[in-house]
């Protein structure tokens, strides 16, 4: 009989990453979880499992970036796979996952059955990204084969910059903003109060330099946050 493979699988949103585990493991016996919503977690039972191989790991844990979790991991595991699975699919998430020498990255819109395929693919000893990652990274090789830049580029440029110096938490307000969410809205959602988030609204609009919603829109583009 097979030994089963072992998975970390690390993600705040308990039920979204307890429901896709449920699933993957009814409908595949060889796979077995191990769910943890912090980083200490996730410590602790890789200290107790050293033979989990492969971890999926979002890239916002709790308002932290989990990619900074990774080198602990891997002081447990060594040739611990890692597998980003994230709802950000723009140029500098997936440039900062790759300098950690990440297996996989795939998006939270994906189908179920395609994680299923990055944990096949990554435990053989594969890459995998899903498209919306490989259309960003076929954007970063043209940038980094072409040289010349003008005032748009520049522009890119001076956003992305600007973008890195978004907390954790104001990412995800402006990723909601981007998607044309109202500000009740995003408060709903994320569980604030309104004038928290209109605070938030304002620090994003100064940082970016910009002062309404539709260069919100623009900017958002350019970033590849959207389409």
């Amino acid at each position: 009989m097979q030994s089963q493979l072992k998975i970390l699988f690390v993600d705040d949103h308990s039920g979204l990453r307890d429901g896709i585990s449920f699933l993957l493991s009814k409908e595949n016996a060889g796979l077995q979880f191990y769910n943890a919503s912090t980083k200490d977690e996730a410590l602790e039972i890789l200290k107790n499992n050293n033979d989990i191989k492969n971890a999926i790991l979002d890239i916002n844990i709790n308002g932290e970036s989990g990619l900074n979790f990774i080198d602990e991991f891997r002081m447990l595991v060594p040739q611990l796979n890692i597998i980003i699975y994230t709802m950000y699919s723009d140029m500098l998430h997936i440039e900062a996952a790759l300098k950690k020498n990440i297996q996989g990255y795939i998006t939270k819109d994906c189908e179920v059955r395609e994680i299923e395929k990055a944990i096949e693919f990554v435990s053989g000893g594969s890459m995998y990204y899903n498209k919306a990652a490989k259309e960003v990274m076929q954007s970063m090789l043209f940038k980094n084969n072409n040289p010349k830049a003008d005032y748009e580029e520049l522009r890119v440029q001076e956003l992305f910059e600007n973008y890195k110096t978004f907390t954790p938490k104001e990412q995800e307000v402006f990723l909601l903003l981007a998607q044309e969410k109202n500000t009740d809205e995003i408060a709903d959602l994320l569980g604030k109060s309104e004038k928290t988030v209109i605070n938030q609204k304002s620090i994003i609009y100064q940082k970016l330099g910009i002062k309404d919603r539709l260069e919100l829109l623009r900017a958002a583009r350019k970033l590849g946050v959207i389409l």
